[in-house]
């Protein structure tokens, strides 16, 4: 999954969510829908961009600055 800054559009980064969530399926025996929650700075807006990550899809939660 790709992740991109939500004003500027950037790439922010790539997770593979697949073989996380593969993992903690097997160590708990069940299926688990945490989400990860996420900061990451964007260089090119100057804002920290939060984002709760699930299996197959984000959400953007909230932007501040630094």
């Amino acid at each position: 999954m790709v992740i991109k800054c939500k004003s500027s559009r950037r790439f922010l980064f790539k997770i593979d969510t697949d073989s996380f969530y593969n993992t903690i399926d097997s160590l708990l025996k069940t299926k688990v829908e945490v989400p990860l929650i996420i900061e990451v700075p964007c260089k090119k807006c100057g804002m920290i961009e939060v984002y709760e990550i699930y299996r197959d899809h984000y959400i953007h939660k909230k932007s501040y600055k630094r």
